[in-house]
Order: structure tokens, then C-alpha cells, then sequence
């Protein structure tokens, strides 16, 4: 079976877009959500938004951040495009995009933003929605292409945008936090949007042009069936996906030596993601990280840049701080990077996304060595 290496990152976030400063910033702990007010009612106007994009219509603001965002990621696997070339795809997934906010809009097909971007790009179009489990199923999709030879090269990730619908929809939800996003703190009150994108090269062992950055080993994905918006109470759709993706990956949970989290810092989310882990890796304790306290919760797009996170990880050997975590809940005895970044050589690491619908999706890599 074909092998899949991981050799190009690109992410645009509250926090920048280059990809080492942005990294640099995650372990120093520093976070890009701050006051966005608008002039509608929300219970809370702190968000995670692009510092360095000035357009504002919705539908070209998220074509602009797919484009540059796989544009870099791109670039940095120093990979060479052919318009022509039917086994290079771009697979890009939202949760509604720029749709919710414009009547011009709203019928647009959900895959249009997508195939305008892989034009653009030169690449093949594959467009999916999957809630927040976006960016990561484009990223087990495009790992599947390459595994059974559909594929040469994937660019995988998400993208999303912040609009009025989500965060009255969340204010509405009750899933926002009138405070700020602490995920896993005992005193988490809710989520905090964000936007932005993130892309992965996923290519073929053996035709990248530059050294890896890891590998792609398995993934696996399941769901709850359980309602549109709440999770699983038991966790049964979170166990199934970690189960399918190790299975995949043909290693044992004690092999796992990261986890970044979904850590949404909603008190559903967090008490059911992290009583999962508990049972799921009793005795075996890996270290635990999130990012949406330094990003907002960016829909769609979260999955691929919690993918990138953890990937820069097992690569520098550094895992960042989960911003907003004091005092950890109860059940979620692992180690967990407290106030400063901690220093971890771990050799595998899973990345979870948990998604309304029931969308749980996990994936595992390894370190390039």
C-alpha cells in the first residue's frame, strides 16, 4: 500500500498566517481572539479574526483565504502544478462558509468556492462538509486517494469565515462563553468563534520533493446518530473514531504519545471529550494540548489547523500551552501543558475533531525520521 507523507503546511489565523511566526506565537501562548463588536445582540463579541484581510464581502473573503492558504501550503512542499495533471487534487472543507450571511448567495452550490479555487490553483476539485469535522475529513479522503493509488498529490484542509448566522446561532445555541474560551478549565463556560484556513500537502512516499514532515498513517472517523448539535453522552462515537484510526495506523493506544483535542470549551463538549480520554487511555497517559483558546473555534476549518498543530509538534518536539487553562477538570488526568509550552519527544500523536451532527473524525501521525 502506497505510504503518505505530509509535506507541505499552510494556515492563516487569528494569530498570522506565516507559518513559523504563527507556531512561535502558539508556544508562547498568546492568543488572536479579541473584541470584534458589531450591532446586533451576542453574549459575547470576542472572536478570533484575520488581522491581515481587509475584504469584506463574505463569498470573496472565503475564496481569498482558500486560495492563499493552499498557495502556501503548496509552496512550502515546493510542489510543481499541472493544470492538467488528473491525479492533483485540492480536497477543501467548510461548515456553511460564506453562505448564511447573504442572500445572494445562500443557494449557491456548496462545492462552487471550492472548484473556483482549485482553477485558480491548477489542481483537481473535491468539496465536503462534515461540520466542524471539515478539515480533517478532507484530509482522510485525501489520504484514502493516495493509499489506493487514485492520487499522487492531495492539498487537504478547510476554511472558514466569521459571520452574523454562526455567532447569533451560538450566542442562540447557548454554546457560547460569556467569559473567553478556557477548554478543560474548571471554570470553561462555552466556545468562542474564529475563522480562518489551514492546508496540508499530502503526497505519495517517494515523489515529495522535500523531506517530510510526517506521516499520515491512519484515519478513522464514526458518529454519534445522537442529534444535531449535542454529542454522544457516552462517547461512543469519539471511541469508535480513535478505534478505526489506530486500527488503520496498525498501533496500539499506548503508542500515542500527543493528543490535540477538540477542547472546544463548551461544559458538553469538554466533560464528554475528556471522559472519553480517560477511559480510552487509562494507565497509558499522553500528553494533552488544544489550540481554540489561541485561534477561536474556527468550524470547518479547525480540524486542519489542529492537524498543522500537532504536526509542528511532533516535529520540534514543543507542545504549546492550552490558553485559558488554570485549573484542569477533574477526569482529565494527563498531562497537560499548563501555562507554558512542555517539552515532549513524542514519536506518534492523534489529532480529534467532534463535529454538530455527530461528526467524529481522528487521525494519527508519525514524526518523519
Amino acid at each position: 500500500m502506497n505510504k503518505v507523507v505530509v509535506t507541505g503546511l499552510g494556515w492563516t489565523t487569528a494569530l498570522g498566517s506565516q507559518l513559523q511566526t504563527v507556531w512561535e506565537r502558539l508556544v508562547e501562548g498568546q492568543t488572536g481572539i479579541r473584541d470584534l463588536p458589531v450591532e446586533y445582540p451576542l453574549k459575547n463579541t470576542l472572536a478570533g479574526f484575520l488581522p491581515d484581510s481587509d475584504i469584506a464581502e463574505p463569498k470573496a473573503r472565503l475564496l481569498d483565504l482558500t486560495q492563499r492558504t493552499a498557495k502556501a501550503a503548496l509552496d512550502d512542499a515546493r510542489v510543481a502544478v499541472s493544470g492538467q495533471n488528473p491525479r492533483q487534487f485540492l480536497i477543501a472543507g467548510t461548515s456553511l462558509g460564506y453562505r448564511l450571511d447573504s442572500l445572494a448567495f445562500h443557494q449557491d452550490p456548496l462545492h462552487e468556492w471550492v472548484v473556483t479555487t482549485a482553477q485558480q490553483l491548477g489542481l483537481q476539485p473535491l468539496a465536503l462538509s462534515t461540520a466542524c469535522s471539515s478539515g480533517s475529513d478532507a484530509l482522510m479522503l485525501g489520504a484514502y486517494l493516495i493509499r489506493a493509488g487514485l492520487a499522487d498529490t492531495c492539498v487537504c484542509g478547510g476554511a472558514d469565515i466569521l459571520g452574523r448566522s454562526k455567532r447569533l446561532a451560538h450566542t442562540a445555541l447557548g454554546t457560547m462563553s460569556a467569559t473567553r474560551l478556557r477548554a478543560f478549565d474548571q471554570h470553561h463556560d462555552g466556545t468562542l468563534l474564529g475563522e480562518g484556513a489551514g492546508f496540508l500537502v499530502l503526497e505519495r512516499q517517494g515523489q515529495e520533493a522535500r523531506k517530510p514532515y510526517a506521516y499520515l498513517l491512519g484515519c478513522g472517523s464514526a458518529n454519534d446518530a445522537a442529534g444535531l448539535t449535542a454529542p454522544d453522552e457516552q462517547g461512543t462515537g469519539i471511541r469508535l473514531a480513535l478505534d478505526r484510526s489506530l486500527e488503520e495506523a496498525g498501533i496500539h493506544r499506548n503508542q500515542i504519545g500527543l493528543v490535540n483535542a477538540h477542547g472546544s470549551g463548551t461544559l458538553t463538549n469538554d466533560r464528554v471529550e475528556s471522559a472519553a480520554y480517560a477511559d480510552y487511555f487509562s494507565g497509558y497517559q499522553p500528553i494533552v494540548f488544544a489550540t481554540k483558546g489561541a485561534f477561536g473555534h474556527t468550524l470547518g476549518a479547525t480540524g486542519a489547523l489542529e492537524a498543522i498543530a500537532l504536526v509542528k509538534s511532533l516535529q520540534t518536539g514543543v507542545v504549546p500551552p492550552i490558553h485559558g487553562l488554570e485549573t484542569p477538570i477533574a477526569n482529565l488526568d494527563f498531562r497537560l501543558p499548563v501555562g507554558t509550552a512542555l517539552q515532549a519527544q513524542a514519536q506518534i500523536g492523534l489529532s480529534l475533531t467532534i463535529g454538530f451532527g455527530g461528526f467524529n473524525t481522528s487521525l494519527v501521525f508519525q514524526r518523519y525520521s
